[in-house]
């Protein structure tokens, strides 16, 4: 059991690392002439291409195929996510939808994990989500009213929403995560993006050679491999416990920057991420409010 659990805390955090590019990317493309619609079907289609040239190379041996997991799985975390998240980005600053789509994600998989899996809503468990959430919001708390937009506080909390609940309809379904189900769910997710992208024409913008890198970074980081790790860490967690886990984006975000742009953080991230590391080690009950629960592994 203790086993599982680490394997599933380090699945969700490698998915919060690799997720952490999203926003960056997607700007890039935007400010390359692309639409949000395009962006998302794009991605999600050369993801699902290049996985499926992966396996075949690779020869991994079929499984036995999930299609109605996948289905509603893809529908949820893939064009419900993907179009909304991207959609936001075009209407509200990337540190302000991270925050909102991340906050509306933990949130409703605490209440959807309650109503269909039977999960407690315990001390523990709010007192790690209010601590987390407020930890990215003093992260970007400078950053939030700049091109705040009703419009797109609202898409993000669609998309955050919708990615709460693909957590908990995985964990419902008894799916198990692998290279196999990822590639069924961008397949699908591709056919589901493919009426967005349709209503907005297919809008391209110039193939750049910075263009076409921050689209294969696209479809490799976040895509291929954040919903590879994500799914792996739902077989293990309970789905409050990943989207918890995965609320540590922004410190991959920030160090990223640091890394990359040699941008100083500010001292704010400090604070925040106190906050953050404090509501994880709750959320997982590393530390205890009230009485012991059962193990965090929850399997």
């Amino acid at each position: 059991m203790q086993s599982h659990f680490g394997k599933g805390v380090i699945f969700a955090l490698c998915a919060a690392a690799l997720n952490a590019t999203i926003g960056v990317l997607s700007k890039v493309l935007m400010n390359s002439g692309f639409s949000s619609s395009s962006i998302a079907l794009i991605k999600t289609l050369v993801g699902g291409l290049l996985l499926s040239g992966l396996l075949v190379f690779l020869k991994r041996p079929q499984h036995k195929a999930r299609w109605r997991p996948a289905a509603v799985c893809a529908f949820l975390g893939i064009f419900m996510l993907f179009h909304f998240e991207t959609l936001a980005y075009s209407h509200y600053a990337a540190a302000g939808v991270v925050v909102i789509l991340m906050a509306s994600a933990s949130i409703a998989s605490i209440l959807l994990g309650r109503i269909v899996l039977k999960d407690p809503i315990n001390a523990n468990v709010t007192a790690g989500a209010g601590l987390t959430i407020a930890g990215i919001a003093v992260i970007f708390g400078a950053d939030i009213q700049q091109g705040f937009t009703l419009q797109g506080a609202a898409l993000a909390s669609i998309g955050g929403c919708a990615y709460g609940a693909f957590s908990v309809a995985m964990k419902r379904m008894g799916v198990s995560g692998g290279l196999h189900f990822t590639r069924q769910l961008l397949m699908f997710g591709s056919l589901y993006l493919l009426l967005p992208a349709a209503g907005d024409g297919f809008t391209l913008g110039a193939l750049t050679p910075v263009a076409l890198m921050a689209l294969l970074a696209l479809a490799t980081l976040p895509t291929i491999l954040g919903f590879f790790c994500t799914t792996k860490a739902i077989e293990y967690l309970k789905p409050s416990q990943v989207q918890a886990l995965e609320l540590t984006e922004p410190l991959f975000a920030a160090l990223l920057a640091l890394v990359v742009l040699d941008e100083v953080p500010r001292d704010t991230l400090y604070l925040g991420g106190g906050l953050i590391l404090l509501g994880l080690c709750f959320s997982n009950e590393l530390l205890r409010s009230g009485r012991k629960a059962p193990h965090p592994s929850g399997v």
